[in-house]
Formats: C-alpha cells, sequence, structure tokens
C-alpha cells in the first residue's frame, strides 16, 4: 500500500523513540529490563524494542504491516537477543506459549486497530495467557475519553524538516472515529483513512479486570495522573 511505504520512510522522524517508553518499561520491570523477557505488539519500525534489548531485555515483537518488519529488520543490531516478525495481535496465542513473559507491551494506539470491544477482550485475554504470573501488561492508547467528550476533531500536525503528518478524526455514526491522515514528503503527499475503536478508560479496565489483579491508569508514560482531558491512557496491569 503506497501509504505505508511512504510511512515507513518517515516513520523514525515523525515517531522518534520517547525515552519516557523505555523508562515506563524499566520501572515497571522493577527498575531493570536485564535478563527480563519482553513481547512488543505493534512494535512498529522496532525503536522501543531495540533500545529494551540494549538493556539486556530478551524481547520478541512484532508488526502486522510487513514494511515496518523489513524496516525494523534493517536496523536490527544482531548481537542482541530479540526478534521480529509479521503477525496479528489477534493471533498472539498461536505464536507464543503460554507464560512465556514478564512484560507484554502495546503502545502507539495500536489497540484500538481492532473491529469490535469483544476482538480488544480476546485480544487481552490472549496477551495474559502469554505472561508469566506476576507479569505485567502495558497499554497505550488515546484518550478516548477527551475525544469523545469534547468532540475532538484533530490532533496537533507532527512537522520535522522532511515531512509534515497532519491528522484528522471525524466521529461516525456506529460510534467509531475515522481517522484520516496527510503525510507529506520531499516528493509526494499521501492520504489514508482507517477508523478506529473509540474506547473510553471505564471500557477497557472492565475487560482487564477479568485477567489482572492490579489495574493502574495514567495520563502519560511519566506516570501524571489520569484525567477525561489527559491526552493519552496509559496502563500498566499486573496478572
Amino acid at each position: 500500500m503506497v501509504f505505508y511505504s511512504e510511512l515507513v520512510e518517515a516513520y523514525d522522524a515523525v515517531f522518534p523513540l520517547n525515552p519516557k517508553q523505555l523508562e515506563f518499561v524499566q520501572k515497571a520491570c522493577d527498575g531493570s529490563l536485564a535478563s527480563k523477557s519482553v513481547l512488543d505488539m505493534g512494535c512498529g519500525t522496532g525503536s522501543l524494542s531495540i533500545a529494551m534489548a540494549r538493556q539486556s531485555a530478551k524481547v520478541r515483537a512484532f508488526d502486522f504491516d510487513a514494511e515496518m518488519v523489513g524496516k525494523a529488520e534493517e536496523k536490527r543490531p544482531q548481537a542482541l537477543d530479540l526478534q521480529f516478525q509479521q503477525g496479528d495481535m489477534r493471533l498472539v496465542d498461536t505464536y507464543f506459549i503460554p507464560m512465556l513473559f514478564d512484560a507484554v507491551l502495546c503502545f502507539g494506539n495500536t489497540l484500538v486497530h481492532l473491529d469490535t470491544a469483544n476482538e480488544v477482550e480476546l485480544t487481552i485475554g490472549k496477551a495474559a495467557g502469554r505472561l508469566k504470573a506476576g507479569g505485567k501488561l502495558m497499554l497505550q492508547i488515546v484518550n478516548y475519553d477527551r475525544v469523545l467528550n469534547e468532540q475532538v476533531t484533530s490532533l496537533p500536525t507532527i512537522s520535522t524538516s522532511d515531512y509534515s503528518f497532519v491528522r484528522h478524526y471525524k466521529h461516525l455514526p456506529d460510534g467509531k472515529i475515522d481517522f484520516s491522515t496527510v503525510l507529506h514528503t520531499p516528493t509526494a503527499k499521501v492520504e489514508n483513512s482507517v477508523p478506529l475503536l473509540a474506547l473510553r478508560k471505564e471500557q477497557l479496565e472492565a475487560i482487564l479486570n477479568t485477567y489482572f489483579s492490579d489495574i493502574k491508569c495514567f495520563g502519560g508514560f511519566d506516570r501524571s495522573q489520569w484525567s477525561p482531558t489527559t491526552f493519552h491512557l496509559v496502563v500498566e496491569a499486573i496478572k
């Protein structure tokens, strides 16, 4: 697909590694990733996975888009205990055995690309099954309480020296949100649109309560307090 081909080339400039993501995971893993086994679902071009592996974690990562995985493979240092593959998070139970990981991550608003709340519940249940006892699931999505309550129609444009990524929301009659984007590159203007599941905090917590004993919700990777007006919903859930 042309959009994803163009986005892969721009991805690391538009979405550089956020050090606070790495810090968030490290703190959740008792301050150190050394010898921890981590699964990164929806890894994009692999920057966070590589950063975790450089902290001596054993990392397995996958993304739905094969071109993203290809870029991640290009970047992967050979000496690390790190493997990338193309995959669908709905099938995570077919890729990995139960009780294998200390932590499972799903960042980057990936979870809401699933079609229904039922798919979210099934996927979270399968992810929980990959965790060891006491393992942690970490999620990050846009705060859809804010998006729905305030009828948000756009997100801030991301601009770099070479790229501009324009993002708009359209609230659909079925409750979903049409996420339309325009990526401006030095040589092209590429448009895309994808429906997103507008998952409120209360809905997500209800699903997580089935599988996890302790659930903490934050407004960002800095572990700031969540509120209906924060930009993100970041979750740390203990099995």
